[in-house]
């Protein structure tokens, strides 16, 4: 008997297939970590290193950073780390090449480890000094140093996001559309903007507005995977049995897809899914449940698109919104896909077809969308992603 398809086994239409499906799926999922905890072994350690404390000092700082979101989970960061000084530069071998050419989405994941080292600096008696791009000229890859200013008699902020860099997950799954955000909870997300370089919108799913951005998404996801390259870009990232999980630590893993633990473990067990059902999944999930679920759509802008110093602001804003979110009880999920189909006409100089829908949604001429993304409640935990640990990405440097 063969396996069923992704698509059917998501479906739920042969799940009681899969599950009796000869005795290979049962011997595939013990051999691929399908029968262990989920969200267990080295690819997970990093979220209990930082609840456990495990790292002292600058260190601790750049444990609580590789916890930041990042576009695909590519984790684009190194660190290098001082006594009194942390710079955290970009690697480029983790770019998404055709997805991002022009690197929007990698400066604002570096943007998301800023945030998340800031918070958790002054929540440890350090009074941190951020320079965005420091010589960006000299060293372009340096996109920001954080000098750690200690006060004599320093006092550990009360950081009201701190205890949320360990829950916050990014949840793929489905949202309770009937219930919205108070104007409480807007209240609060529209103060994480703290500067006038970056710009928020929040509107509802349900409103003309919203469903003219999911109709965008959905749009752009199809034309995402009828284009070979920024596919094959994107499903590269894809990590499914625990082996795949536990080699890189990165990516968007099966265990994160926001499905229940029954079909994840099943998910695991079943042979590796081939580009044409990955994409066929990720098509169903945009338009069923991102876009359906969903109860508010938000937009991160910037005046200046191309400036990586906005890029890095926009960034920090997200993670700040996302910390905020997990403080509240609402789920969260980027929506780039439009973005990513704006940069691509860009780069293949196309007529600006999404750039134009995603400007009306938008609304104000003066802001540039660089990030979508959706909200709401949601009836399960999202479960947390692959980690690399603080020392696959950090070089410490002894002084004195």
């Amino acid at each position: 008997m063969g396996y069923p398809s992704r698509r059917g086994f998501l479906s739920g239409g042969l799940l009681l297939a899969a599950a009796s499906a000869t005795g290979g799926v049962g011997y595939r999922g013990w051999e691929r970590g399908a029968l262990n905890g989920l969200a267990s072994g080295p690819a997970f350690e990093p979220w209990r290193d930082w609840r456990t404390d495990a790292y002292h000092g600058p260190l601790a700082l750049v444990a609580a950073a590789i916890l930041a979101a990042s576009p695909h989970n590519t984790q684009p960061w190194r660190f290098r780390v001082e006594p009194d000084r942390i710079q955290i530069r970009a690697d480029l071998s983790r770019a998404l090449g055709p997805l991002d050419p022009f690197r929007r989405e990698l400066h604002m994941g570096l943007g998301c480890a800023i945030e998340n080292l800031m918070v958790a600096a002054r929540s440890r008696a350090y009074d941190p000094v951020v320079t965005l791009l420091p010589d960006p000229v000299a060293e372009p890859n340096l996109a920001a140093q954080v000098e750690l200013v200690s006060p004599l008699g320093g006092v550990p902020v009360v950081e009201p996001h701190l205890a949320a860099i360990a829950n916050r997950h990014t949840h793929r799954g489905a949202y309770q559309p009937d219930r919205p955000v108070s104007q409480e909870v807007l209240a609060a997300l529209s103060a994480c903007v703290d500067d006038d370089q970056t710009w928020l919108e929040l509107f509802p799913a349900n409103s003309d507005r919203g469903r003219d951005f999911a109709a965008a998404t959905i749009a752009a996801t199809e034309q995402i995977i009828a284009d070979d390259g920024m596919r094959r870009a994107g499903q590269a990232w894809f990590r499914q049995g625990r082996a795949d999980i536990d080699a890189h630590r990165d990516g968007v893993s099966v265990v994160a897809s926001g499905e229940s633990a029954l079909r994840v473990r099943l998910a695991m067990a079943l042979p590796d899914f081939d580009e044409a059902e990955i994409g066929r999944y990720w098509m169903d999930a945009t338009r069923d449940i991102h876009c359906s679920t969903a109860s508010l759509f938000g937009l991160i802008g910037v005046r200046l698109p191309r400036d990586r110093h906005a890029l890095l602001s926009a960034g920090r804003l997200w993670q700040r919104l996302h910390l905020e979110a997990t403080v509240q009880g609402l789920a969260m999920q980027p929506l780039n896909q439009i973005m990513e189909m704006v940069d691509r006409e860009r780069q293949f100089s196309r007529p600006p077809t999404m750039a134009g829908r995603l400007a009306a949604v938008a609304g104000d001429p003066g802001w540039t969308v660089v990030f979508a993304f959706r909200a709401g409640y949601a009836a399960t935990h999202a479960r947390p992603s692959p980690r690399r640990s603080v020392a696959l990405v950090t070089e410490q440097i002894q002084v004195g």
